[in-house]
């Protein structure tokens, strides 16, 4: 078997067949020759003939028995009568504008969903750099144009990348469970933005939108969306009645008369934040001393209360979620006040939560696997290669099995 059919089959490349194979250095350089003569436009995929140029040029491959490979063949610019325009031509073994072919890049994503930047670059040989543009033009080609059009229920959440208050928007799927869309901000312009993109017909197929109590995105929702249901997530709403818990605790410590009696109410933070049903037997010894008439033991009574009843323990929820807002209206607990208003200017989200008993928990999941992959790359200068990350690994985007051993 002669040298160049044995590379032929190794390298397995469409469109390209061997000629001749050198040594520079202990990289192995493989000349190349295209089997096809027409050039393709990279832009509009428009078939012609007639070069304007050529010159010799260079794709990193795959390693052969532990050698660097590069292919080396020319490469021709053509004049696209319908873009009217000067371009490269696209080639089928490597993506417009890159040093490196298909198998490779492919290679790289796929290290790249399963762990950290550094570790791909120490095992491919690249910059850092180059394996987040690798990973922006992989996503570019494969991620799933479909996955806007069908959309019946999603959800929005806001995700911090860097300091000094640098967001992103993260849109997730509900029913593919999959992250769809994502950019830099968390107003409601740039919620706005993807129902622009998505276009009126998709925008009216949508149900269900959940979130937290955002009045950015609310706005974008209920300017765009007219006929979705708004449900505000659980967690945040239990958020909420802890940290009214929580205030009124502070402010009878504040006002203790003497140092035992502010240790003995400082001593009930962590017993009164737990469920009744998860609770220590220590735990529950100290929530059995409460008082329903003192403000304490109050509290604790409606932080429980509301929570049972965002868990769908009451038949009639919104008949017990309305006598809740009175009880806390006259609880003479400020922190309870607020919130009872809180919730009333929230209220048909909240009873959205209640009928649809979906959760924005999907996309609450979904920001921890993001701060996971922001932790393995030390962070992140800027958005776009974050957001190519987070297609990359949360956008459904299934690459070809590496096979290195």
């Amino acid at each position: 078997m002669r040298v160049t059919t044995l590379l032929n089959f190794l390298l397995n490349l469409q469109g390209l067949w061997v000629t001749g194979v050198r040594f520079e250095g202990g990289i192995m350089v493989i000349s190349v020759h295209r089997r096809f003569r027409r050039l393709t436009c990279p832009r509009c995929g428009r078939r012609q003939r007639g070069r304007e140029s050529k010159r010799v040029r260079r794709w990193r491959h795959m390693s052969i028995w532990g050698n660097e490979v590069w292919l080396e063949g020319e490469i021709r610019r053509l004049k696209c009568k319908k873009c009217a325009a000067v371009v490269t031509e696209a080639v089928p073994w490597a993506r417009h504008d890159s040093d490196f072919t298909v198998p490779f890049e492919d290679a790289v994503a796929l290290l790249a969903q399963q762990t950290n930047k550094t570790a791909v670059m120490n095992l491919t040989g690249i910059s850092w750099v180059t394996v987040g543009k690798i990973a922006e033009r992989v996503v570019a080609e494969k991620l799933d144009p479909e996955r806007l059009k069908s959309l019946r229920r999603i959800g929005v959440d806001e995700i911090s990348f860097r300091k000094r208050h640098r967001y992103l928007t993260v849109v997730t799927d509900h029913d593919t469970r999959r992250v769809i869309w994502v950019a830099e901000g968390k107003s409601s312009e740039v919620l706005k933005s993807f129902f622009e993109l998505i276009g009126a017909e998709a925008c009216d197929r949508i149900e269900i939108v959940t979130m937290d109590m955002s009045a950015a995105y609310r706005k974008a929702v209920l300017e765009t969306l007219p006929s979705a249901t708004i449900v505000f997530d659980h967690f945040h709403i239990a958020k909420l009645a802890n940290e009214a818990l929580n205030e009124v605790r502070r402010e009878l410590v504040r006002n203790a008369e003497d140092k035992e009696q502010k240790k003995a109410i400082k001593g009930t933070m962590w017993p009164l934040l737990h469920r009744t049903e998860n609770a220590s037997d220590e735990h529950m010894e100290v929530v059995n001393r409460l008082r329903p008439a003192e403000p304490l033991g109050r509290a604790y009574l409606m932080k429980e209360d509301l929570l049972d009843i965002l868990r769908g323990v009451h038949r009639n929820a919104g008949g017990a979620l309305n006598r809740w807002m009175s009880w806390a209206a006259r609880s003479r607990l400020k922190p309870f006040v607020k919130l009872g208003r809180t919730i009333r200017k929230h209220l048909d989200g909240i009873l959205a939560l209640l009928s649809e008993r979906i959760t924005n928990g999907l996309a609450e999941g979904i920001n921890n696997k993001i701060r996971l992959l922001s932790h393995r790359a030390f962070g992140f200068h800027s958005a776009p290669p974050l957001i190519a990350t987070i297609h990359l690994c949360c956008g459904g985007i299934i690459l070809p099995d590496l096979q290195l051993l």
